[in-house]
């Protein structure tokens, strides 16, 4: 590197540190105080500056890597998702076995569940968010976090399973049935163990019967009956097995 280029290079760190201490009077110790002030003060965008400090201008110290989690973690509050996940993707990147590694995959999946639409939408991110924190179950089994991601991937398994019965309501009104039974089957079969699942049942006995599939009728009423036999689901689908 030539001698302009290096000065274009310090005068830039120092532009960037203007209206903060002088760059010779900055340190890791007043970078990270300063940035945990800013964000007991909730102050986030400013605390995150102030945290990717420490990686900028001192990278080969300790808490370099602690504080790009500190920025994401400030971006998190702040409801910035994007500038959060891209902190955690760099860090994961180049700090794949850091000991902060499972609460960075775990603020990830948050980044995802906190974007999560209602259902109605397209269920692609609350696929995603699972995958993270399944991800953080798989290789963190000991993580504090371990009960807490799956909670929320039950919670997610039943935004899903409702995503999908909405689409195979619509295709079974639109005279799809076959398409509709491959939604239901998926809920009952992949998502056993959510809400969804007795109406699913339901629906497949409804869809088999007008495709005049009698066997695969009476089997879906046994599943439904054996494993939901209290549902009012099940009464409607005796109901219905009984007419036909």
């Amino acid at each position: 590197m030539n001698l302009n280029l290096r000065l274009l290079c310090f005068l830039f760190v120092i532009g960037c540190t203007s209206g903060k201490e002088n760059f010779k009077d900055r340190s890791v110790s007043s970078i990270y105080k300063k940035a945990s002030t800013l964000l007991q003060k909730k102050e986030y965008s400013e605390a995150a500056s102030e945290y990717k400090d420490l990686e900028t201008l001192f990278p080969y110290s300790s808490r370099a890597q602690e504080g790009q989690i500190m920025a994401a973690y400030c971006y998190f509050m702040a409801s910035k998702y994007m500038d959060a996940k891209r902190e955690i993707a760099i860090f994961l990147r180049y700090h794949p076995s850091h000991k902060l590694v499972p609460y960075a995959l775990y603020l990830k999946a948050m980044c995802l569940y906190m974007q999560v639409a209602s259902i109605g939408r397209d269920s692609k991110r609350a696929m995603d968010a699972k995958q993270t924190f399944l991800e953080l179950i798989n290789k963190f089994p000991d993580s504090i976090y371990y009960v807490d991601a799956l909670k929320r991937v039950m919670i997610l398994d039943d935004i899903i399973a409702a995503h999908e019965m909405m689409i195979g309501r619509y295709y079974q009104t639109n005279k799809s049935p076959l398409a509709a039974i491959g939604r239901y089957t998926f809920v009952a079969t992949a998502l056993p163990h959510t809400d969804s699942v007795p109406e699913a049942y339901f629906r497949m006995v409804e869809s088999c019967l007008v495709l005049g599939l009698d066997v695969e009728a009476e089997k879906a009423y046994d599943a439904l009956a054996q494993y939901h036999p209290l549902s009012l689901w099940t009464k409607k689908a005796a109901l219905l097995m009984k007419k036909n």
